[in-house]
């Protein structure tokens, strides 16, 4: 899974960094503002977790900016912690699928990724199974 890292505070980039690379097969690539966003123009990523700050225009700019290119890749907000409830009518308009509270709890963290990768992992099964196909129950030695 490819997953775009775009965070303008370093602790919470290098936290969330390393924290999604504690799980095999998730590769992150760190990107740094718009040009950051724009590299979804010439990859697919699978997710981006972008830092968002509502009463700042260029973040929010940044927002606006990618889904005008792009409305499929799932979108992760990282807002300050009273922030959320702010963020809570652009959730929708923007089409972003969680929000996760910066400063990161190691706690959160986890439990949030647990979620996440076993939502894309069910993805990634749908994609290489047809529904209808049976599931095999043999166990190998």
């Amino acid at each position: 899974m490819d997953v775009l890292l775009i965070e303008k505070d370093a602790l919470v980039r290098d936290q969330l960094k390393v924290g999604l690379q504690q799980f095999p097969g998730i590769k992150v690539t760190v990107g740094s503002g718009y040009r950051g966003i724009n590299e979804l123009r010439s990859r697919t990523f699978d997710c981006v977790f972008l830092g968002v700050e509502p009463l700042d225009q260029e973040s929010m700019g940044m927002l606006q900016h990618l889904r005008s290119f792009d409305q499929a890749t799932e979108l992760v907000a990282l807002v300050a912690g009273r922030e959320p409830k702010a963020m809570s009518n652009e959730k929708q308009r923007f089409e972003i699928h969680s929000l996760l509270r910066t400063p990161i709890d190691c706690k959160e963290l986890f439990s949030f990724l647990g979620r996440f990768i076993e939502r894309h992992s069910g993805r990634d099964d749908a994609n290489r199974r047809p529904s209808s196909a049976p599931r095999s129950t043999a166990r190998t030695k």
